[in-house]
C-alpha cells in the first residue's frame, strides 16, 4: 500500500509540473518540455541570486584558508531556503489535504499515509537544496577531491534535507495547531508565514554585513561555533574530507528522523481529522443586507481569498511589498534626495524606481489561481443566475481592487518624496496600473487555458499551477522588456518615449485579452 501511496503522490507532482488538467489527457511532448523549461528557469532564477553571493566570497574565502566557513554558509542558506519553502507546505500537505478523510477512512495505516507525505516534502527540499549547491560548487575555486564530493551529497542531499523534514514537519504540526485553535485562522497564518518571510529576507539583506564581520573576526570562530558543530563538521568534511563526524551526524539525522516520524504517526489521525476548538460564535439575529449579483460576486471571492491563507499570501503578498515600498521610500526618502550627486542621478533613479513599481505590480497574482480555486465546486458559481462573464469580471476585480490602489499609493509618495514632473510623472502614474490589469487579465486568461481541479490542497493550484507560472514569468518578462529597449536603442530615444511605448503595447494586449475572455473566455467557463 505505502507503494501505491508513493506512486499516486508521485504522480499528482508530475500533473501539476505538466499542467495537466482535469480531464487526464496525455500532454504533448511541447507542453511538457515547456513547463519543464519553466521550472529549470526557476530554479535559474534562485540560483542566479545565490551565485552573485558566492561569486563574492568563495575566492576571498579561500584566499584565507576559510573553505570550512564557505561551507558552512551554504549549509545555512541551504537550510534556510528548504525550511522557508517547506514549513508551510508540510503544514497544508500532512494535516489539511482534501482526501485525509478519505484516506484514513480506508484500510491504510497512518503511518503509510504520513510516509507518503513526507516523501514529496523530501524531495521538495531535494529540489531546494540545488539552486544553493550547484552556484557554491561553480565560484569555489579549490578541489575539494573524491572525499569532499562524498561528503557535499550526503551533507546537502541526505543530512540537512532530513533535518529539514524534521524541524519542517514539527513546525507545520505546531502551526496547524495554533491556527485550528484561532478565532481567525487565516490571518494567524499569514502573520507567522510573514514572520518567517522577514525572518529570512533580514537574513539576505544583513547577508554582506554578515559575511564582512566573519571574515573580520575569523580567528576563534571555529571554536565560538561549538554549540552548532555541525555546521563545522559538514565545511571540514566538504574541504578536507574528514568524514567521521559527517557520519556521525548523519546516524543522528536518521534517529532523529524516525523518533520525529513516531511523534507525528501517534498524532496524526486526531490532528488530520480536528475540525478547530475556536471559541463558538454566539449567535446575533441581524437584518439581512442585500447585494446587487456583481457586488455579491466580488463579496464572495474577497471572502474566498481571506479564508485561504495560502491564496492570501501567494497571491496578494505583491500588495504587502508595495505598501512597504511606500512606507520604507516614506521613511528613507531624504537618503536618497540628499545626495550631492542627486540633481545628475535624479532621472535614471526615479527610471529605475517607475520600472520597480512595475515589477511589484506583476508579482501580485490573483486571478491566475482563481478558477481551479474553485475545485470540484465549479458547478456551484455556474449553478447562480448570473452570467459567466459576471463571474470573470468579479475574479478580475479582485485583483484590480487590491492592486491599483496600493499601486497609486505607492506612486503617490514616489512623487512627492522623488520629485517627479512631466511625463515621467505621468509614467509614474498610468504604467504600474497598466501592469497590474494586464497580469489580472493574462492570469484568467491563462487560467482558463489550463485549469487545475485535481488539487489535493488549495496550496498546489495557488503555487504550482501553470497557469501561475505562465502568467508569473511573462509578467516579469513584460517588465524588463523597457530596460532591455533602452539598453539596444537608449542612443536614439528617451526613456519617456520607451515608457509610452511600453503603455500603449500594454493596453492593446489588455484589449486583446479583455476580447478573448468577453467571447472564448466564457464559452470555455461554460464547458469546464
Amino acid at each position: 500500500m505505502l507503494k501505491v501511496l508513493l506512486k499516486n503522490r508521485l504522480e499528482a507532482l508530475l500533473s501539476v509540473l505538466t499542467g495537466a488538467s482535469r480531464t487526464k489527457k496525455a500532454q504533448s511532448k511541447g507542453k511538457l518540455i515547456g513547463f519543464a523549461a519553466l521550472m529549470i528557469l526557476s530554479l535559474v532564477s534562485i540560483g542566479t541570486l545565490f551565485s552573485r553571493i558566492f561569486e563574492v566570497i568563495g575566492p576571498a574565502f579561500h584566499w584565507a584558508g576559510l573553505g570550512w566557513l564557505y561551507f558552512a554558509l551554504a549549509a545555512v542558506i541551504t537550510f534556510g531556503l528548504m525550511l522557508v519553502g517547506n514549513v508551510f507546505v508540510a503544514k497544508s500537505q500532512l494535516y489539511e489535504a482534501k482526501d485525509n478523510d478519505l484516506l484514513l477512512s480506508m484500510p491504510i495505516k497512518p503511518i503509510h499515509i504520513l510516509l507518503s507525505r513526507l516523501f514529496l516534502l523530501l524531495v521538495l527540499a531535494e529540489v531546494l537544496a540545488l539552486p544553493v549547491v550547484i552556484p557554491a560548487m561553480l565560484y569555489w575555486p579549490g578541489s575539494v577531491g573524491v572525499p569532499g564530493w562524498v561528503a557535499l551529497i550526503l551533507s546537502f542531499f541526505v543530512i540537512l534535507p532530513l533535518l529539514n523534514l524534521v524541524v519542517s514537519s514539527l513546525l507545520g504540526w505546531l502551526i496547524h495547531l495554533a491556527s485550528a485553535r484561532a478565532r481567525n485562522k487565516s490571518l494567524i497564518t499569514l502573520v507567522i508565514s510573514l514572520a518567517f518571510l522577514g525572518g529570512y529576507m533580514y537574513f539576505s539583506f544583513r547577508m554582506n554585513s554578515m559575511l564582512t564581520s566573519l571574515v573580520e573576526n575569523h580567528e576563534g570562530l571555529e571554536k565560538s561555533l561549538g554549540a552548532v558543530a555541525p555546521l563545522v563538521w559538514i565545511g571540514k568534511a566538504v574541504t578536507q574530507g574528514e568524514l567521521l563526524p559527517l557520519l556521525l551526524l548523519l546516524a543522528a539525522s536518521l534517529a532523529l528522523g524516525v523518533l520525529a516520524l513516531l511523534l507525528l504517526s501517534r498524532t496524526f489521525i486526531r490532528t488530520a481529522t480536528a475540525r478547530g476548538t475556536g471559541a463558538k460564535k454566539r449567535y446575533v439575529e441581524r437584518t439581512a443586507r442585500a447585494h446587487s449579483p456583481r457586488a455579491a460576486l466580488l463579496i464572495q471571492e474577497l471572502r474566498r481569498l481571506w479564508g485561504l491563507p495560502a491564496y492570501l499570501l501567494n497571491g496578494g503578498l505583491g500588495v504587502f511589498f508595495v505598501v512597504l515600498a511606500a512606507v520604507a521610500l516614506l521613511v528613507k526618502g531624504k537618503a536618497l534626495t540628499g545626495m550631492p550627486e542627486w540633481p545628475y542621478i535624479a532621472p535614471l533613479l526615479q527610471s529605475i524606481f517607475v520600472v520597480a513599481a512595475c515589477f511589484m505590480a506583476v508579482t501580485i497574482i490573483l486571478t491566475a489561481p482563481s478558477i481551479s480555486l474553485e475545485g470540484k465546486s465549479l458547478w456551484l458559481p455556474k449553478s447562480l443566475p448570473v452570467s459567466s462573464w459576471d463571474i470573470l469580471q468579479a475574479k478580475l476585480r479582485l485583483h484590480l481592487l487590491l492592486a491599483v490602489p496600493a499601486l497609486l499609493l505607492c506612486s503617490t509618495v514616489m512623487a512627492l518624496v522623488l520629485g517627479y514632473k512631466g511625463l515621467t510623472l505621468v509614467l509614474l502614474f498610468a504604467l504600474p496600473p497598466a501592469y497590474a490589469l494586464f497580469s489580472a487579465l493574462l492570469g484568467l486568461f491563462e487560467n482558463l487555458r489550463h485549469p487545475n481541479f485535481n488539487w489535493v490542497n488549495e496550496t498546489q493550484a495557488v503555487k504550482s499551477g501553470a497557469s501561475v507560472m505562465i502568467t508569473m514569468f511573462v509578467g516579469m518578462g513584460m517588465s524588463a522588456l523597457p530596460v532591455l529597449v533602452y539598453a539596444l536603442l537608449g542612443d536614439y530615444i528617451s526613456m519617456e518615449a520607451v515608457g509610452f511605448g511600453m503603455l500603449g503595447l500594454l493596453l492593446v494586449l489588455c484589449a486583446l485579452l479583455y476580447l478573448w475572455l468577453r467571447k472564448k473566455g466564457t464559452r470555455i467557463f461554460d464547458a469546464l
